[in-house]
């Protein structure tokens, strides 16, 4: 008798053990998940941040695109046009 509660002893001492270090083995693993994935939410943000970033710069530039000043100098520099009543000197040397 003896003997037979010491192997039952033995056994959940080993089975208690055995729980213990699996439980930390899983936590392990999950602390090293949970980096790998606060990593990619850092990658994440950051994407987000340069997207706003972006967006910001592209509202800017609608704003400036409507203004009038904008259209008149895209119109006077790459399309050549004038205002009425302006006179034009052409450079013959050119």
């Amino acid at each position: 008798m003896l003997m037979g509660k010491i192997l039952k002893r033995l056994v959940k001492t080993i089975a208690v053990i055995f729980v213990l270090m699996y439980s930390f083995f899983v936590m392990v693993d999950q602390e090293v998940d949970f980096k790998k994935y606060d990593s990619e939410l850092n990658n994440y943000n950051n994407m987000i941040a340069e997207e706003d970033m972006l967006h910001e710069q592209l509202v800017n530039t609608r704003s400036q695109i409507s203004s009038e000043k904008y259209i008149e100098e895209v119109a006077r520099e790459k399309l050549g046009l004038v205002m009425p009543n302006e006179v034009v000197f052409i450079d013959a040397s050119l």
